[in-house]
């Protein structure tokens, strides 16, 4: 397939993925009643209503959730939503807007009207997420300009990346020292250096990837006044802007001030614009828009000629305010990124309206892995060339349709790269986390051996009698799994039997543990028991992608006599729930049913070879 051919494709798998997710937002949003979508952070009810204002030609409110106040939920900024009167309301008695801003309890609307409606006034108020179809709109827009572009720098950057145009590198320099940075590191300094159109980080894990990365973003702004930085999640945003920050680099984080981890927080751009000494000024101008607003209510309901007019002048005023207000603001905000060295932002965020029409010699982007390819075209778009790291080895971009899925979605342009272009890649060869033994089976299944543990962290056992790497076998005992009414499949023996033998650890050590499931019904099982303890986190093994533990628990789940493994057949997953591990990795399945598979046999003759197997026949009596 030609390189628009590709993209055409991706183009009619990202409307497939779109009326997957509609469809999901329907059973789970719309058909739930209200209580539950409270309970599932996608309604905030009753609200109160505590500022108005204009925002030129358009209405903005701020609004402070009254129940269930500081627990999770899952607005955004940018995001749709629908604000309504009462419980029993009908869509003629919705507004939707969109969200301009959100903390913890409190959230500011846009609404593109430029008068309330009269039901504001009656009754009980909440707020509802919508389904946003603008992520898929700019991922679909982006696509469509990439598949267009002719006789510009993204048109080389298509055809490099998925055509067969070779990528190009300036005569090789090897003049860069850093004790701080091991061999293949500074290779990879070196290679990103010499590249005009790409480079590529591959990261195993536990090999400094991000802390390569800052090095290499750090040298970088030696020749260019700035970069821009992106990820595919917040979490892993905050991680390299904190890396960044503690080499003194001027960082602006763009994004949702409740989603950016404490730690970075203070470069936020929202918090930057509030520090400003000019910050005050827009305090007062709203302050009149405010009050001018609150005016011209009073002749809402008693309108003569004259009232007419007097509520006309006091809307004026208020919008001149409010108009006066965003001037200032949008002034203090140019400034501000126009001062910093680097701008860091979600790939979708790299379109955000304060940065929508900027360019960058150098764009980095992190977790590339993780990235559907129509929502990383976005940075890249705004590129003369692009540094991209990651990991292809572990799980990819979640793609909720099987369709789009087999229509290849969830194939990133990391791995594309990797196949046209190995010659732009550099892998990390030196991991700093674990234990050579819970290293071992992902160096031979993944990393073609290339892998080495640091001498760090090579032998580091918790004492001489305690194994790093242990696979509990529970062939024979009779622990069938169990599959619930939403398809997810359990096996409490097994879990059972995992919280055992993490008792027994437990009154031994206490170091932080984590205990992963490729099966969330599996880990909410394993929650009931365990969501409460000090040191210990229970999760699936794709939310742990990306973190560590000083000691893992995995319990596998599949034993059934058809010898079924379902998704574990994804043999990237087991990957990243091996190398989760520092210094203990305990695996718990049963070998009767992972052996039928190639993959799984090998893991089973690894451990062996290891001395690692151990029966749960041994734990049961």
């Amino acid at each position: 397939m030609s390189s628009k051919e590709i993209l055409a494709q991706q183009v009619k798998a990202l409307q497939v993925e779109k009326q997957t997710d509609l469809q999901q937002y329907t059973e789970q949003i719309l058909k739930t009643p209200l209580q539950e979508r409270k309970l599932q952070g996608t309604a905030w009810y009753p609200i109160n209503i505590l500022e108005t204002d204009f925002v030129f030609d358009k209405i903005r409110i701020q609004v402070e959730r009254t129940q269930l106040v500081n627990e999770a939920h899952q607005f955004q900024v940018g995001m749709p939503v629908s604000l309504f009167s009462n419980q029993e309301n009908t869509q003629k008695d919705r507004i939707q807007g969109t969200i301009q801003k959100i903390r913890q309890n409190t959230m500011t609307i846009v609404l593109p009207v430029d008068e309330l409606p009269d039901w504001f006034d009656d009754g009980k108020l909440g707020v509802d997420v919508l389904f946003d179809e603008t992520t898929y709109t700019e991922m679909e827009k982006m696509l469509q300009s990439v598949i267009n572009a002719e006789n510009n720098r993204l048109a080389e950057l298509r055809e490099i990346f998925l055509g067969d145009k070779q990528a190009v590198f300036h005569q090789k320099q090897k003049f860069y020292q850093n004790p701080q940075l091991n061999f293949s590191q500074i290779e990879a300094l070196e290679r990103t250096i010499n590249a005009q159109d790409v480079t590529i980080i591959h990261g195993p894990p536990g090999t400094g990837k991000t802390t390569t990365l800052a090095e290499i973003i750090a040298f970088t702004l030696k020749t260019e006044k700035q970069v821009l930085v992106c990820t595919a999640s917040n979490l892993a945003l905050d991680w390299i802007v904190e890396k960044l920050v503690q080499k003194n680099i001027q960082v602006v984080r763009i994004g949702n001030p409740i989603r950016v981890s404490e730690n970075v927080v203070n470069n936020t751009l929202d918090y930057k614009v509030v520090s400003h000494s000019q910050y005050k000024q827009i305090k007062t101008l709203r302050k009149q828009a405010d009050e001018y607003w609150s005016l011209s209510k009073k002749y809402k309901r008693n309108f003569g000629a004259s009232e007419r007019e007097q509520r006309k002048l006091l809307i004026q005023e208020a919008k001149s305010a409010s108009q006066e207000a965003e001037k200032l603001e949008s002034f203090i905000t140019d400034s501000i990124l126009e001062s910093a060295q680097v701008i860091a932002c979600t790939l979708i965020g790299a379109n955000h309206h304060y940065i929508f029409k900027k360019k960058y010699h150098t764009v980095f982007i992190d977790e590339a892995s993780q990235a559907l390819d129509p929502a990383i075209w976005i940075p890249i778009s705004k590129a003369q060339r692009v540094v991209l790291a990651g990991d292809h080895c572990q799980l990819p971009p979640t793609v909720k349709s099987y369709e789009a899925e087999k229509m290849g979605l969830d194939k990133t342009l990391l791995e594309r790269l990797i196949q046209k272009q190995p010659e732009a890649s550099v892998m990390l060869k030196v991991q700093y986390r674990m234990h050579e033994h819970i290293m071992g089976f992902s160096n031979e299944q993944f990393y073609h051996q290339d892998l080495i543990a640091h001498d760090s962290v090579k032998e580091v056992v918790l004492n001489e009698q305690e194994r790093p790497f242990v696979f509990i076998d529970t062939a024979g005992c009779g622990f069938e799994e169990k599959q619930g009414e939403n398809l997810s499949i359990s096996n409490p023996e097994e879990a059972d039997l995992l919280i055992k033998v993490l008792d027994d650890f437990r009154s031994r050590f206490t170091i932080p543990v984590a205990v992963i499931s490729p099966y969330k019904a599996q880990v909410n099982y394993l929650k009931s028991f365990l969501d409460n303890q000090e040191n210990i986190r229970v999760g699936t093994v794709d939310s742990f992608q990306g973190q560590e533990s000083e000691a893992v628990f995995i319990s596998l789940v599949r034993s059934n006599d058809k010898n079924e493994i379902g998704f574990l057949a994804d043999t990237r997953r087991l990957n990243v729930a091996l190398t989760r591990a520092k210094k203990k990795l305990v695996v718990i399945g049963d070998s009767a049913t992972l052996a039928s598979h190639p993959f799984y046999k090998s893991f089973l003759e690894y451990v062996e070879r290891i001395d690692a197997y151990q029966s749960a026949w041994e734990y049961l009596y």
